[in-house]
């Protein structure tokens, strides 16, 4: 559990306007994207979360996050943008990951 007394990562998180929701095994970071997209991810270490931060942000793939949602319009989810839109939209989500490690790593 990370050190509740410490509220300095919560409120870095929130300046950049991601909603976090800790509980007793894994903290949520959720923002929307430039394009709608509700992006929740998780992470399970605790112990260092900007280090956790750092690792989901580096291993983010835009490719792969492109592909699901084209994979989802065709199986019939309505509301999914356009490939270009889907492609600056990942690329936005990259962005938004790495501003929120870059942020959090400036606590150590």
């Amino acid at each position: 559990m990370p050190d509740m007394s410490s509220t300095a990562w919560i409120e870095v998180c929130e300046k950049l306007d991601w909603r976090v929701n800790v509980s007793e095994d894994e903290i949520e970071l959720e923002k929307y994207s430039p394009a709608g997209e509700d992006f929740i991810f998780s992470i399970t270490d605790l112990d260092n979360i900007p280090g956790a931060v750092r690792e989901y942000a580096d291993g983010f793939d835009t490719d792969e996050h492109i592909e699901m949602w084209i994979l989802a319009r065709r199986s019939g989810v309505s509301g999914i943008p356009t490939a270009a839109e889907l492609v600056e939209d990942a690329r936005d989500i990259k962005n938004m990951l790495m501003e929120l490690a870059d942020a959090l790593s400036d606590l150590d």
